[in-house]
């Protein structure tokens, strides 16, 4: 269950221009800063990009990828200001407004899927080189 308190801290990333240049430049501890915890031993790197060439934003759509193993997984946090950044990301309009929680909730359950996926993936990796061994 996501909380409502940390779904609306996501729209930080588009209303604080200082906090969003520390998720794209320092992602670990920013990310934590919105309950979003990468273990010491992943790699982490962002990738900005534009969803429109007219978006308010810059970037208007994070891509966060994260690797550790062997295995990688990766999730996004466009801006609620940018419908084209939304459908790159998600296939539909999640939200329009910075003080809707729904994108929010979206970035945080994304994000909770693919940790755990990419935790499956070192599980498998391992077990697989254990039966090589």
């Amino acid at each position: 269950m996501v909380d409502e308190a940390q779904a609306l801290a996501i729209s930080r990333v588009w209303t604080d221009a200082a906090f969003r240049k520390r998720v794209v430049e320092a992602p670990r501890p920013a990310l934590a800063e919105l309950g979003i915890a990468i273990g010491a031993d992943a790699a982490v790197r962002v990738v900005g990009s534009k969803g429109a060439p007219g978006d308010v934003d810059d970037p208007s759509l994070i891509q966060v990828v994260v690797e550790q193993g062997g295995g990688y997984a990766y999730f996004f946090i466009p801006s609620p200001r940018s419908p084209c950044a939304q459908q790159a990301a998600y296939g539909i309009i999640v939200a329009r407004d910075t003080d809707d929680p729904a994108l929010g909730r979206r970035v945080l359950r994304d994000a909770e899927r693919a940790l755990a996926g990419l935790a499956a993936q070192c599980e498998v990796l391992a077990a697989e080189a254990e039966a090589v061994a």
